[in-house]
């Protein structure tokens, strides 16, 4: 019986509130498409994808009564008796931490005998420093091994298991060996179960406390090392989580720490993208964030490393940044590097939004391909614990040592820097406020109160700033997106913290020009966001520098026509191309008073056949016209939040637990009838991708409705119906054969 069908049968039996409570601890299970069906959760469950992710997430009391079991399971070849496994975690009484792990679908317990899932069955226990079971050592031997070891002990072969099962037999013995066996036989039980080559100890081997192995290693069965650490050795168990200290930190100081965080971030990812937007952020060969980069919009931007480096990041993940691969150079010339630059066809999300699309990024990002990604669990698991104290309390102890507990099967070499990275984050997020998880970290649990929390964060941003009359605005407080952008415009970052403080000069006074600001207008929006009047001395600066802007001027040659003398001197002296402003610079160059799209444009009227060149000598295409942000970012709807697991419990019991497989060609056939028999090769296509799991466009006719386009995948057939997952609809539909239609073209609806 395989793992998914021994789940089948055991998942059939639950009720409505047991299976509920597997569905929720094995969330991934409900991933869509929704199971149909108990045997599709039964085969979701099995995967060992999903069993890796359940076991990450046991803390220490199961993870260690898991393994108990596992020994237990491996030592008696069947159903492993409760007392059992309470004797070899020192008595202690298991029961309830068997039903946790039984309420995670990874064993199952009938009264006091407990059925371990064949995909968590191990044969070797070297992590423990044990190492096989002796049944698995002997199935190695021929039968006249194993009768020669049985007259060796004095028993009968089919009493060989019997006999390593009984310790005090074992020891009594191995009291019997030379003196140098026993010690190498006692290191071994130690913790060294296996050894490389065969060590010259006959005796030992001829009394089956070392085994050779196919490898030609030598290994001592966990029945002779078990008995050798003595009738009262105990594998570990601690069922008590460690005590940590904690302390207040205060509700409201945490609160203003984190709006402040994030309404930093929101500064920091703004200014990102504009300076994305005016020219691509340059990543490096292999996609990633060089540090230079990072380094120089720090710089620009005011910012430290950390949080520039967490806001490209973040802004790349959520696909407010996209990475642009560059062609492939010609022959002898070096491609450019990849760029990073805003999404076109994006609108800017309003701040409260952009916050939640960083704060939900950093929370769920997209898995990797394979492996656990364990910073993402690191930070989950550090938001639940901070969680579950009161609000503006924080733990002053060890982190570490109480994630650990919480994750000791967590593949981390160095779990402190793991928890550090994560605090460290959270902190510029605003998910955490000196050690203690803030209400926009405590929201992430709990998708109702995302918005209501993080609407209220960013509100808290100031919209004015209050001048002095020594050419500085303070902001007390955090400032709002458009209220940074405005004054780094004109004046100057000095700090930030509680107060963000600017200071105009004249040079950035004449950097706001130089963008093309007027003094009237920037006096303007100046004072739109002034708590008072602009005082005198900042008004003075203003209009100083606008009176000196454009003292000195520089003019561009706007672009170079380059040909033959010939032709140059016909352009110079053709009267249409006047307008041009043409001028011989040397006999194969003209320089022209019009930019190079005028100059082409003008060339062209005239009869000639120019091209456009860069200043490298490539040839410019045209560009093309930038089309006007397409897609605009919303909050989540109520179907889109996290399934519950309640309502899946009972919609799984009240349908069938198991259905009919569709056969190979089987929907092939069923369509080639809904067609009269004349399918096309490309409807036969279309069927196969269909059965090998692979969306499809249909068009489908309902009564009364319009024709509609319908993408589906994960087809079952039922008679004349066909029961599909609808991508558009996340949700199951049941479409009549005779009425489906399979979309070739993007015509088929016009033709319909």
């Amino acid at each position: 019986m395989t793992t998914a069908e021994e789940l089948l049968g055991r998942l059939a039996g639950l009720d409505r509130d047991a299976l509920a409570k597997v569905l929720a601890h094995r969330p991934d299970v409900l991933a869509e498409p929704w199971p149909r069906r108990l045997d599709v959760v039964a085969a979701r469950l099995a995967a060992p994808e999903s069993v890796d992710e359940v076991l990450l997430g046991l803390p220490m009391p199961l993870a260690q009564v898991l393994r108990a079991v596992q020994l237990c399971d491996a030592l008696r070849q069947g159903p492993v008796p409760l007392d059992d496994v309470a004797e070899l975690l020192g008595g202690a009484d298991v029961r309830s931490f068997v039903d946790e792990l039984a309420e995670r679908a990874l064993l199952w317990r009938d009264d006091d005998r407990i059925f371990l899932l064949e995909v968590l069955q191990r044969n070797s226990f070297r992590a423990e420093g044990l190492g096989q079971p002796v049944t698995d050592l002997l199935a190695e031997l021929t039968t006249t091994q194993r009768a020669q070891l049985a007259r060796n002990l004095g028993v009968a072969p089919k009493e060989l298991v019997r006999h390593f099962r009984d310790g005090e037999r074992l020891r009594e013995l191995f009291a019997t060996a030379p003196e140098r066996t026993r010690k190498v036989l006692r290191d071994m039980a130690d913790g060294v179960p296996e050894v490389d080559g065969m060590p010259p100890l006959g005796w030992a081997l001829d009394h089956g406390f070392l085994f050779g192995t196919y490898y030609g290693g030598t290994a001592m069965p966990i029945e002779v090392s078990l008995a050798l650490r003595g009738p009262d050795h105990r594998l570990p168990f601690t069922p008590v989580e460690p005590a940590c200290a904690v302390t207040h930190v205060g509700v409201e100081a945490g609160e203003a720490t984190s709006s402040a965080a994030a309404l930093r971030l929101l500064d920091r990812v703004s200014a990102i993208l504009d300076l994305a937007a005016a020219e691509p952020l340059p990543l490096l060969k292999d996609g990633t964030i060089g540090s230079r980069l990072v380094k120089k919009v720090a710089k620009d931007t005011g910012a430290t490393p950390s949080e520039i480096e967490l806001a490209i990041d973040l802004a790349a993940q959520a696909g407010l940044l996209i990475a642009d691969e560059p062609p492939v150079p010609r022959r002898g010339h070096k491609a450019p590097p990849p760029t990073l630059a805003p999404d076109p066809d994006l609108a800017r999300p309003a701040p409260a939004l952009l916050y939640r699309l960083l704060l939900t990024t950093w929370w769920n990002p997209v898995p990797p391909e394979h492996g656990t990604d364990v910073d993402v669990f690191v930070r989950r698991l550090l938001v639940r614990l901070l969680a579950r104290l009161e609000p503006g309390t924080a733990i002053t102890g060890e982190l570490t040592r109480l994630v650990e507990w919480h994750a000791p099967l967590l593949p981390a070499d160095d779990l402190t820097e793991y928890v550090e990275t994560a605090v460290a984050e959270g902190e510029l997020l605003g998910v955490f406020a000196h050690g203690a998880v803030t209400a926009a970290g405590r929201a992430l649990l709990s998708d109702g109160e995302l918005v209501e929390v993080t609407d209220e964060l960013v509100s808290r941003a100031r919209t004015t700033a209050l001048f002095g009359t020594d050419l500085t605005a303070i902001v007390a407080g955090s400032p709002d997106a458009r209220l940074a952008a405005l004054l780094d415009r004109a004046a100057d970052r000095e700090a930030q913290g509680t107060a963000t403080s600017w200071r105009f000069s004249p040079a950035s006074v004449r950097r706001a020009y130089d963008q093309g600001v007027t003094a009237d207008e920037l006096l303007g929006d100046l004072g739109a966001i002034a708590a008072g009047e602009l005082p005198q001395p900042l008004v003075y600066l203003v209009n100083d520098v606008a009176r000196r802007h454009g003292e000195a001027q520089v003019i561009d040659v706007a672009s170079v026509v380059v040909g033959e003398p010939a032709v140059l001197a016909e352009l110079a002296a053709h009267r249409k191309l006047a307008k041009l402003g043409l001028r011989a610079v040397a006999p194969t160059v003209l320089t022209s008073t019009v930019d190079a799209a005028g100059t082409l444009e003008a060339l062209r009227e005239a009869g000639y056949a120019p091209t456009r060149h860069a200043a490298d000598g490539t040839i410019v295409l045209p560009a093309r016209d930038q089309p006007e942000p397409k897609a605009v970012l919303r909050d989540a709807g109520p179907d889109e939040l996290a399934p519950d697991p309640a309502d899946h419990a009972a919609r799984l019991l009240a349908a069938p637990s198991s259905g009919p497989a569709l056969l190979r060609g089987q929907l092939a056939r069923a369509m080639s009838d809904r067609y009269a028999g004349r399918l096309t090769p490309k409807q036969q296509q279309l069927c196969w991708q269909l059965e090998a799991g692979i969306p499809v466009d249909v068009v489908y006719r309902a009564d009364g409705a319009e024709p509609a386009r319908l993408v589906i995948a994960y087809p079952e057939l039922d008679g004349d119906v066909l029961d599909v997952w609808s991508l558009g609809d996340r949700a199951y539909r049941r479409l009549e054969l005779a009425r489906i239609d399979l979309a070739q073209t993007s015509t088929a609806l016009s033709r319909a």
